[in-house]
């Protein structure tokens, strides 16, 4: 169940300057990386939609993402902190739609 839109979600997240590792070194939030990573999680919800597990790789990144970027916030403003979380809680909505059967 090899995905490359799995390593693309992998590395908006996870690369020198994905979403989380920019964050994380105070650079703020990228939007146009959000909308990428949106873009990413909706294909890979089609293309799971039908299947009764996920890749164990989706797994590790879905679990990690929330505590990452929460703990990125202390970083930032209030002003600026909310904003991440706002955009935090759009993908996890994302990230549901992926693991769960619409059809169950």
């Amino acid at each position: 169940m090899k995905s490359s839109k799995l390593d693309q979600l992998e590395n908006l997240l996870l690369s020198e300057d994905g979403l989380l590792v920019s964050l994380r070194l105070g650079n703020g939030l990228d939007e146009e990386k959000v909308e990428n990573i949106c873009c990413v999680l909706k294909e890979l919800q089609v293309e799971w939609e039908d299947c009764d597990f996920i890749p164990k790789k989706a797994v590790d990144i879905f679990i990690d993402f929330y505590p990452a970027m929460e703990s990125s916030c202390g970083l930032y403003s209030e002003d600026e902190a909310d904003k991440i979380m706002d955009n935090t809680d759009k993908i996890m909505d994302l990230i549901r739609d992926c693991i769960i059967q619409k059809n169950a």
